[in-house]
């Protein structure tokens, strides 16, 4: 995710009250036509399922119209933040990513959902997937996904066997495997063992490795505290294994690679990533290879004592306070959220439910079948905490670059720093 645009939204919401969306007038269900906004990022697969959900959903509902937007993803967010600061132009309804909706939800810029509805999300759905579309008890929002960067991993399994190896099923066989697999021309990785270097991996799994300690990366009153124990042994896993085992390097968080860690599993040039099952699809389509064959999506050994991580919000939907057709907009969320659009949606767009009827649901099984090494976990996942997940990832990835360089006097230093940090996007 990219930094959030902090803009003044006091004054923003000085002309949001006198701004609209793109509704007609004062219509209302069954009276004039309607034309709605809708904004989403652009992604082939989701737009293509966006699209046919509107077109089933409009034939439904005579005189009404949604207008579908999509934007490249790396304006995305900047784009969305302007428009519901500022209350002008815009849309209707918004697509959003993770926390983006807790820098709205205190201002009044998206609409409460009708209790009901918002007791249905609080029910249904896996605390992870809505937690940030939450403010003081009221519910702001739909999920579409559980986003869950953590429990499973790529395995090229052409190197795996040529190597004479086996898919580890513990953390200390993972390690050693990673070891056995790594393949170096003097500095130069011919083939990294365990490349987890990325930009999720590297907080998702430290603060993974933290809970499943019986530990907490939160104090009670809601401050960071990465100074414990748990925290120190944690963090120093994973860097040793750029360190010492050498089974992968920084490349991933400081750049200059020509692909990313899970391109380059499928490419052969890694062994095994660790990565959500979104990157599938790219496997197949893209480098032409077969899941099963070529790679497979395995689980993830587990670090500790108990099967414990954190997740951000994944995509959900949310409707503009502005919008003139509020009645409109929210029959729109509900007739997605319904269990076969929603399920249908899921699976287009390989995505793991944020219902957990649909999630655990043999028909969501047989059509993704390679997500079933993470439905067994989703219990176990909890929501990361109100806060700026984009800054705490970055927090996170720049301590653990500096201190795998070396630019760090002792691990209890970095710790300190690192902690310093986190509270510091508290404020």
């Amino acid at each position: 995710m990219k930094k959030r645009i902090v803009s003044l939204i006091l004054c923003g919401l000085m002309v949001f009250s006198a701004a609209g969306c793109s509704g007609g007038g004062e219509n209302k269900a069954g009276k004039d036509d309607v034309t709605l906004t809708m904004w989403t990022h652009i992604n082939e697969p989701w737009n293509a399922a966006y699209k046919d959900a509107i077109k089933e959903f409009e034939s439904e509902n005579e005189g009404v119209r949604i207008k579908l937007e999509t934007f490249p993803y790396d304006e995305f967010e900047s784009k969305v933040q302007t428009a519901l600061i500022d209350g002008e132009g815009g849309a209707d309804i918004y697509e959003l990513w993770g926390g983006w909706a807790l820098d709205f939800t205190p201002y009044g810029t998206l609409m409460e959902l009708p209790e009901e509805m918002a007791e249905k999300v609080r029910e249904e759905n896996y605390e992870p997937t809505y937690g940030a579309l939450e403010y003081e008890d009221k519910m702001y929002g739909i999920p579409l996904e559980y986003n869950i960067e953590y429990g499973g991993m790529l395995v090229n399994d052409t190197l795996l066997k040529a190597k004479g190896l086996t898919v580890p099923k513990t953390w200390e066989e993972l390690r050693k495997t990673a070891i056995e697999g790594t393949e170096h021309d003097g500095n130069i990785f011919q083939c990294k063992g365990f490349d987890f270097v990325n930009w999720d991996s590297v907080p998702y799994y430290f603060l993974a490795f933290i809970l499943q300690q019986d530990a907490d990366y939160m104090t009670a009153d809601g401050k960071f505290d990465v100074t414990t124990d748990a925290a120190k042994t944690a963090f120093n896993e994973l860097a040793t294994m750029v360190t010492e085992d050498k089974v992968t390097d920084l490349e991933g968080l400081t750049g200059g690679a020509d692909m990313e860690g899970y391109q380059q599993l499928y490419a052969g040039r890694n062994m095994i990533v660790p990565r959500g099952p979104w990157t599938i699809s790219e496997g197949e389509q893209s480098f032409g290879l077969k899941l099963g064959t070529d790679f497979d999506y395995a689980a993830m050994p587990q670090y500790g004592n108990n099967q414990k991580f954190a997740s951000e919000n994944g995509w959900s939907l949310a409707v503009s306070s502005s919008c003139k057709e509020q009645e409109i907009a929210l029959k729109f969320l509900e007739y997605l959220y319904q269990d076969d659009v929603m399920l249908e949606h899921n699976i287009r767009c390989t995505q793991i439910p944020a219902k957990k009827s649909l999630a655990q649901s043999e028909e969501y099984k047989k059509e993704v079948p390679y997500a079933d090494v993470l439905v067994g976990i989703l219990d176990q996942g909890q929501f990361i905490g109100n806060f700026n997940t984009d800054r705490l990832k970055e927090t996170i990835n720049n301590t653990f670059v500096s201190y795998c360089s070396g630019e760090y006097g002792s691990l209890d230093e970095a710790m300190e720093d690192m902690n310093t940090k986190l509270n510091g996007i508290l404020e």
